[in-house]
């Protein structure tokens, strides 16, 4: 009854006004269509946990062990390695153990990122002398099977622990800043954050 009102009152209401503006001679122009915009969250990280805190996703256990940023190293074919200009290296240990009933396969290093503010940083070969280079592992994880291994980022000159978040993404290849964000899911998405200064 009251959208019956309503609707009368308003066909009348316009029934007058096109009356009013047709005898002073100005001619009547229809309202622009509104269209509500969609509300925007302001979304953010997730609260990174600190190094040597464990997670669990499906069958995996992981830990980011350590971090340390040098400026050069040297490779496990005795040269000396040496940053583009602009850069240091940010080496990161993870600890992962297949915890399942069965084989797995081992995350790829592209699962894996550095943030430094808004940039992410991927992974690359290291092979650095006397540690376990993670891109030179083999891709299968057996039951109950764990490795120990580094991952290299290059990251800027003057970037800190402090400054960086190391990301485990699983099932994502890119931290896509300002999507979702609640205890460990990034857009649907699980995103597990250390912070890289103990």
């Amino acid at each position: 009854m009251k959208k019956i009102l309503v609707f009368m009152l308003s066909g009348l209401f316009g029934l007058w006004l096109a009356t009013a503006c047709a005898s002073t001679g100005v001619p009547v122009v229809p309202a622009p269509s509104v269209t509500p915009l969609a509300t925007v969250k302001n979304k953010s990280l997730p609260t990174p946990i600190p190094p040597s805190q464990m997670i669990v996703y499906d069958n995996l256990q992981m830990e980011m062990r350590e971090a340390e940023i040098t400026t050069d190293y040297l490779t496990e074919y005795g040269s000396n390695r040496e940053p583009s200009a602009g850069q240091k290296f940010i080496w990161i240990r993870v600890l992962l153990k297949n915890i399942g009933q069965s084989g797995g396969n081992l995350p790829g290093p592209e699962h894996f990122s550095i943030i430094h503010g808004t940039t992410e940083f991927k992974a690359t070969y290291g092979h650095r002398k006397d540690h376990v280079d993670y891109l030179a592992l083999n891709s299968s994880l057996d039951q109950g099977q764990a490795v120990d291994a580094w991952l290299r980022f290059d990251i800027p000159a003057d970037a800190e622990l402090k400054d960086l978040i190391f990301a485990f993404l699983p099932e994502s290849l890119q931290v896509s800043l300002g999507f979702s964000s609640s205890d460990y899911s990034w857009a649907d998405h699980p995103i597990y954050l250390w912070n890289c200064a103990p």
